[in-house]
């Protein structure tokens, strides 16, 4: 292991013992992970909530089984390069990085002072974009990047319906969209019309006191090109009803128990393609990588944030689970707001 700044045991983590939801969630005193080959350790600054995280706390992940418990949750985040391990190039200590975390290959999560980040995931970033924006975007800037771009095949001027355009994935996939050059319907409730207005969408549909797809057949009368859902769940009552003849309907992976997509006989019909889309550790990084440098120019924006410290992870991931966060929830480390309070009381 290299760098002179790798940390004594023990590290503070939220943590938890049992599959049994955001209640089983503990501060707990854990050993540092040490970094093996072609990995790097990271002090953490800011994590994003996501509802992969309660799917993992509720067990519902067969990819994380008991023998991984006790088990820190996080798929993502942000901080500062601390060690690297053996066969690690070109990622120093010191570094900035975004990443997807190791927790599927049971290395652990991010909730805590420290993670381990395969080097292969970790994303440089600039100066101009804070550890708490930057850990806007991993896990659902990825999955809409990969949801629209790979496997939706999203072309200029085709129309698109994100369904669940206000939150996290939603509206990364709605600038993904208006970057792609399309154009965008979205779905959200009444108190965020506004925000889907001033990303660019041209038909935002307040999905509790209109008719979808009275909305969606008015401003695309033959159906949009693509829909991307990002709700699942038989939030749409007829998604094949939305989407003209031959169109796409991608539907990010939920990770639900028998979560199935729409009937597929209605696809059938309409011979309408349907993919169940979710990011892989290989397309990972390529997307992260575009998407920090899209928000670091401008071109993009972090979506509406909410910061928390990482001490409240249970009460922010049961915000996530009974959903209708608006934008994202992001979790703070002491140490990262310790550094924050720092630079605003001192500025030079």
């Amino acid at each position: 292991m290299t760098g002179d700044r790798a940390p004594s045991s023990p590290m503070q983590a939220m943590a938890m013992d049992s599959f049994a939801g955001p209640q089983a969630i503990r501060a707990r005193a854990l050993p540092v992970p040490v970094p093996g080959p072609g990995e790097a350790l990271v002090q953490i600054a800011a994590v994003g909530v996501n509802p992969a995280d309660w799917k993992a706390c509720a067990g519902f992940l067969p990819f994380l089984p008991q023998a991984f418990l006790p088990l820190i949750p996080g798929f993502d985040g942000a901080g500062t390069v601390v060690a690297t391990g053996e066969g690690v190039e070109g990622l120093e200590p010191g570094a900035r990085v975004g990443f997807m975390s190791a927790l599927p290959l049971g290395r652990g999560g991010t909730w805590g002072d420290y993670a381990i980040c395969l080097a292969a995931q970790a994303v440089a970033l600039p100066d101009s974009l804070s550890f708490v924006e930057a850990a806007t975007i991993p896990v659902p800037g990825i999955s809409a990047r990969e949801a629209l771009l790979a496997q939706g095949q999203l072309q200029p001027c085709e129309r698109v319906l994100i369904n669940g355009g206000s939150g996290g994935t939603g509206l990364w996939a709605i600038q993904i969209a208006r970057e792609c050059g399309a154009q965008i319907a979205a779905t959200a409730g009444p108190a965020n019309q506004d925000l889907l207005t001033s990303l660019g969408v041209a038909c935002p549909i307040d999905y509790r006191q209109e008719d979808v797809a009275q909305k969606v057949a008015s401003w695309a009368p033959g159906g949009v090109d693509l829909l991307l859902d990002t709700v699942g769940q038989g939030s749409l009552a007829d998604p094949a009803a939305l989407i003209r003849p031959g169109g796409r309907y991608v539907a990010i992976e939920t990770m639900l128990p028998n979560e199935a997509l729409p009937d597929a006989d209605s696809f059938a019909a309409k011979g309408i393609r349907a993919i169940r889309a979710s990011a892989s550790f290989e397309s990972a990084p390529a997307h992260l990588a575009a998407l920090v440098a899209a928000t670091a120019q401008g071109r993009m924006t972090p979506p509406p944030l909410e910061t928390l410290p990482l001490s409240e992870a249970a009460a922010a991931m049961a915000r996530v689970r009974e959903g209708h966060v608006r934008g994202k929830i992001i979790l703070v480390t002491d140490h990262q707001a310790a550094s924050t309070a720092a630079t605003m009381k001192d500025p030079a």
